[in-house]
């Protein structure tokens, strides 16, 4: 295991979660947690996600409760310069509670530590409370990709931060 990572137990809202590194059997929840979100087709085919969960040169992390995860993000670690989040998703059940500023926190310590300078990330304009997290730690936009989501065809703002 190139990139290591120690369980945390974390609690919002009075609930009980464990953050853990993703394992290969999560790339199920993954697709159902996708499903709560987004329209079908959902961006990401279950092999992209598990080959994703598999690279040694990126970083899952999984927020579980007791039976299910309600949460992930990905980190890809290939650039020793700068980290960037392949996909940050929440069920739409978990939405709402802070856990997707919980899961950057996560993966700004987690890279700072690790001595990354910079993290990036794509989203989709219309995504407009994935925007505001965004900003909210930092992000500014770098470009614009046009029509750069096969599903819908929506433009992607690339963000960068410095850390």
């Amino acid at each position: 295991m190139k990139f290591d990572f120690e369980d945390q137990s974390i609690t919002i809202e009075d609930r009980k979660f464990t953050l853990r590194k993703a394992n290969s059997k999560d790339a199920v929840e993954y697709m159902q947690i996708q499903e709560t979100i987004y329209p079908i087709p959902v961006p990401w085919p279950i092999d992209i996600v598990q080959m994703e969960i598999d690279n040694k040169n990126a970083l899952y992390l999984s927020l579980v409760n007791e039976q299910e995860v309600v949460a992930f993000i990905g980190i890809s670690l290939s650039n020793k310069e700068e980290s960037h989040v392949t996909n940050l998703a929440v069920h739409a059940d978990y939405q709402n509670m802070g856990i997707g500023h919980l899961l950057l926190n996560q993966a700004f310590a987690y890279c700072r530590k690790r001595n990354f300078k910079k993290m990036s990330l794509e989203v989709d304009v219309t995504n407009k409370s994935a925007l505001a997290l965004y900003e909210a730690f930092g992000f500014k936009v770098k470009t614009v990709h046009k029509k750069y989501y096969f599903r819908n065809h929506h433009d992607a703002l690339e963000m960068i931060v410095d850390l």
